[in-house]
């Protein structure tokens, strides 16, 4: 397994540097206000309704990087980004990782989103997976024009799969790609600046 060791590290986006880093139990007072900050058209499609005390306490109890890899991305103290790397997959598929990413309303368009996701594309490489997969809401228009710009492509939709918090039915969008792909399509993307600046 690739070690965390070279956390925390400083990395460009478009106008500026965030930090990188794994999220860890004393932030759970920032990143409940990451949460409750982002707009709630952006709330509205989560997995799971992170607001609620119970389900956000049950997240930081249950931390164990071996399993689930949350990583943060932050300017200055504010944290602006979050990503989830989650290995927990049945066993028929021990090759294939989800990824998930959420990204402040102020900070969209500025590379955060891809930058976090390319350390998720390192972090799963080193731990031996091969195919990485997300998940989306079919209302969800700008996460999957991200994540086809990093070269995932629709695998299935499955018809009013899911609800949003609001109760309202949704399609549910599978989409994956092969690491090796999405890591060469990243690099394409990230050309026009350098993101890996130095360490921190």
């Amino acid at each position: 397994m690739q070690t965390l060791a070279h956390y925390p590290k400083t990395v460009s986006i478009v106008d500026g540097q965030v930090v990188i880093r794994p999220m860890a139990q004393e932030d759970f007072d920032g990143v409940r206000r990451f949460f409750e900050q982002l707009p709630r058209q952006d709330r509205l499609f989560l997995r799971h309704d992170v607001l609620r005390p119970e389900v956000f306490s049950r997240w930081f109890a249950e931390l164990d990087y071996g399993k689930k890899l949350p990583l943060m991305a932050l300017h200055g103290e504010q944290i602006v980004g979050h990503a989830l790397l989650d290995g927990e997959q049945r066993s028929w598929s021990p090759h294939v990782a989800e990824i998930r990413v959420v990204v402040a309303d102020a900070f969209k368009k500025r590379a955060v989103g891809t930058v976090l996701a390319r350390e998720l594309f390192d972090q799963a490489m080193a731990r031996g997976y091969e195919k990485a997969m997300a998940s989306m809401m079919d209302s969800q228009k700008a996460a999957r024009r991200m994540f086809e710009r990093m070269g995932f492509r629709v695998e299935a939709e499955l018809k009013d799969h899911v609800k949003d918090l609001d109760g309202k039915k949704h399609n549910l969008v599978l989409m994956s790609c092969m690491l090796e792909d999405a890591w060469e399509k990243m690099s394409e993307l990230l050309q026009d600046f350098s993101p890996w600046v130095g360490w921190h």
